[in-house]
């Protein structure tokens, strides 16, 4: 019962954390705003998604199976707010240096533990979410501007975060800790922490 209402939450939170965002964004509000950070989630996204559904194959609970859809869902919203974001920012010559560095990271990642290991993909998920999220949280602070992250956004992170990371330590208390459900609850605590700090600048500028 708990599993299934922290899914339905994080469901709904979504939609709460994605049309304001829209809106915003279709307004023109982009001050603080770096396309970096949602071009690096989805290769969050699509590193934890494929670990989610590792877990599910390991044990075909519905908890994982919600764990799996979540993720899904988050890929497609991601994909519509860029689009959104490349109406109205410019790709900066700052966005390419960051996403040079995230790839270095990934790729060095990748060649000492090899791609196959669940925790390869945990930590690629803390370079292509914890990363973008710290340098959003430096432009923002840089320009003195959020107006970009609605505070309905903001919130709502933090609402469908929070229950994501409760989520995959269920499943881990109840299933096992097997190594894809552990690369998951790193990337998932590497993403708290950095959005911790992005909503500290948030309310300092």
């Amino acid at each position: 019962m708990t599993a299934t209402l922290l899914f339905l939450f994080q469901v709904i939170m979504a939609w709460v954390y994605v049309v304001p965002q829209v809106i915003s964004l279709n307004q023109g509000k982009v001050g603080g705003l770096t396309l970096t950070m949602w071009v690096a989630f989805i290769g969050y996204l699509s590193v934890s998604l494929s670990l989610a559904v590792m877990a599910w194959k390991e044990k075909r609970e519905t908890i994982r199976l919600f764990t799996v859809i979540i993720f899904a869902q988050w890929i497609v919203f991601t994909i519509v707010m860029l689009a959104f974001g490349f109406r109205t920012v410019a790709w900066s010559d700052e966005d390419s240096v960051v996403t040079i560095v995230i790839t270095l990271m990934s790729v060095g990642t990748i060649w000492r533990l090899g791609l196959k290991n669940p925790m390869t993909r945990g930590w690629l998920a803390v370079w292509s979410k914890a990363v973008p999220q710290l340098w959003s949280a430096h432009v923002m602070w840089a320009a003195q501007n959020s107006e970009w992250l609605p505070a309905l956004s903001l919130l709502a992170t933090h609402a469908t975060s929070l229950p994501r990371f409760v989520q995959v330590y269920l499943q881990g208390r109840r299933g096992g800790w097997d190594t894809p459900t552990k690369g998951l609850m790193l990337g998932e605590s590497a993403n708290i922490i950095s959005w911790l700090i992005v909503t500290i600048v948030w309310f300092t500028v």
